[in-house]
């Protein structure tokens, strides 16, 4: 996991790793950069997605109903295995039958 911090620049990006605001994002102490790891420590990266999907499939109720999915995926694992179903992570789900309001979904997260 901490081998994902060692991938450098270079344009196109073809990693999250390599963008500068990643690189520049500075920790908690406001000073060393979150890149830096001090023995003993791992600092994992996550990204928050949100998918909304019809329980009913897309031929029985239409569009009138929806249901929301709230995943997390480590960016610290290799691309090839971020996505794969057994590295998810299922934060939460927003319950239908409507997708709630921006406002609304801000209470959420």
């Amino acid at each position: 996991m901490k081998q994902a911090w060692s991938v450098r620049g270079g344009r196109p990006w073809q990693d999250i790793f390599q963008a500068e605001a990643l690189r520049n994002f500075l920790g908690p102490d406001g000073k060393t950069p979150f890149s830096v790891q001090p023995d003993g420590s791992l600092h994992l990266v996550f990204s928050l997605f949100i998918d909304w999907f019809n329980p009913f499939g897309n031929k029985k109720a239409g569009k009138s109903h929806s249901i929301g999915a709230i995943y997390l995926v480590c960016m610290n694992l290799p691309p090839e295995l971020r996505y794969r179903p057994e590295n998810l992570y299922l934060a939460g789900i927003i319950p239908g039958p409507k997708e709630p309001e921006l406002h609304q979904i801000n209470h959420l997260l």
